[in-house]
């Protein structure tokens, strides 16, 4: 007889609050036939997945590159720019979402992607579902709700994923941790409500109802680094947000995320993703 551990029941709860918390809209779905050694380059202002069909590809997104095999889903929480080369004649599935109306606190807590290795052969029942998307834009007849199925069908995609992520061991230490704290979670709430905020040791601990010393335990306990480092993260992954979806100059961006200086931005900026923002925004324009 083989014995299965069963997750506690408060991590299941936890869990279960994590996904009703998620919600996406499509903005729209490319499928997309590539013939060995075509590139494909796409820039989103928003998350969205890519799902292979068929064939073998070469993905590369700003943390990495990797190779996908026939069933293999990648989630990306957050605005992202992606390559992908097929190894062989492939077939994907490009699903790009809007941009919130506000933070996705669960989703910001992410890696850059979620990569799901044969999430056909672990999640079979979701197949259908993603063979079928292709609308509203793709289909020859649209009808009245289309994106709010679609959206409603994308959803349950992702949090499939996010299950059989989750259960393969790839989240991060303390994950689950992180969004099942009510006194830190309040503060990264705060946090990705108002990146741009001139935020305080101070006012952080008394967002957490803790005292200063306690309040700096807990959240590096629970989040693994410092307010200060996590502050840093989350203006940086807004700051490439932002570009993507406007033109704001460095200036503006500085000024909008709460640094005193367009130099001292700039830095911060290229310490995060390697590039200037002005490369950035340029690469990223290059694969829209």
């Amino acid at each position: 007889m083989t014995l299965t551990a069963t997750p506690p029941a408060s991590t299941i709860d936890t869990f279960d609050r994590a996904l009703a918390s998620l919600e996406w809209t499509i903005h729209g779905t490319d499928r997309d036939r590539l013939a060995a050694g075509v590139p494909l380059r796409r820039a989103h202002t928003a998350s969205g997945f890519v799902y292979l069909s068929s064939g073998r590809v070469r993905l590369t997104a700003a943390d990495g590159t990797r190779d996908l095999d026939a069933g293999d889903l990648v989630f990306f929480p957050r605005a992202h720019t992606t390559t992908v080369v097929a190894l062989e004649d492939a077939e994907l599935l490009d699903v790009a979402f809007t941009p919130p109306g506000q933070r996705q606190q669960v989703a910001e807590t992410l890696p850059e992607h979620l990569y799901v290795a044969d999430f056909a052969g672990q999640e079979p029942s979701m197949v259908a579902l993603i063979e079928g998307m292709g609308c509203p834009q793709a289909v020859g007849r649209p009808r009245a709700g289309d994106t709010v199925i679609c959206s409603r069908i994308a959803t349950t995609i992702v949090s499939a994923a996010l299950r059989t992520w989750n259960e393969a061991g790839c989240a991060p230490d303390r994950w689950l941790q992180r969004i099942g704290d009510p006194h830190i979670g309040a503060v990264l709430d705060a946090l990705h409500a108002e990146p741009g905020r001139p935020w305080t040791f101070e006012t952080l601990a008394r967002i957490a109802m803790m005292s200063r010393s306690a309040f700096a335990e807990r959240f590096r306990e629970v989040v693994g680094h410092t307010p200060r480092a996590y502050l840093t993260t989350v203006r940086m992954e807004t700051a490439k947000g932002l570009i993507l979806t406007g033109d704001a100059s460095v200036a503006e961006l500085a000024g909008a995320l709460g640094y005193v200086s367009e130099d001292g931005f700039a830095r911060a900026f290229q310490r995060y993703t390697g590039l200037t923002p002005a490369r950035w925004r340029a690469e990223a324009a290059q694969a829209a």
